[in-house]
């Protein structure tokens, strides 16, 4: 199958380069290369800048757009009965997660909420593609359906496999997941 070369970039080259990266510059370069793949630019990589009091607002920002628009997608979605206390669950910790994200007086600890981050978009894929999300051809059926969804979807088992990150990598990596989701 042939990739958009954006995507099979951000797949073959950015996101293991961001994985295996320690330095902060280098983190800032791969998480903005990942997310142009994810069509993100211009305000965006205020989140990649270090710019205290524009990145501050503008994640604030960027994360109640996305609480509203993952909400929005879960509230409308059509589930089984028996995934009606799932998606009521994730919605529960979305408005945690984000809750916590937008913490104004203590700094966020992102490490501690990467795993939190990535529960919650696992949880809104499965509950968009139910449990086929779990069968090996998944990540193959969603590159065809959708290739920047494919990347999202390759992007979040590459993160959930990864051991604890440290505190900026996981910055990049939720800001990634979750812009990813609040502009789908």
């Amino acid at each position: 199958m042939q990739l958009p070369e954006q995507i099979h970039k951000a797949a073959v080259e950015y996101l293991p380069a961001f994985l295996s990266a320690e330095d902060a510059e280098v983190l800032a370069v791969q998480a903005l290369l990942i997310a142009r793949a994810f069509h993100a630019g211009g305000t965006f990589e205020q989140v990649f800048t270090g710019a205290e009091p524009i990145t501050q607002h503008y994640q604030i920002n960027l994360i109640r757009s996305f609480e509203k628009n993952v909400r929005l997608l879960v509230d409308k979605m059509w589930v089984e009965k028996a995934d009606e206390d799932v998606k009521e669950d994730v919605l529960y910790r979305l408005r945690c997660f984000c809750e916590s994200m937008q913490q104004a007086e203590n700094p966020v600890d992102y490490a501690e909420l990467l795993p939190e981050c990535l529960g919650v978009l696992h949880d809104v894929v499965l509950l968009l593609f139910g449990s086929q999300i779990d069968n090996e051809g998944f990540l193959e059926y969603a590159i065809r359906i959708d290739p920047d969804f494919g990347l999202f979807w390759y992007y979040l088992e590459c993160l959930t496999a990864q051991p604890k990150l440290s505190a900026e990598k996981a910055r990049l990596a939720i800001f990634l997941g979750i812009y990813f989701l609040a502009n789908f």
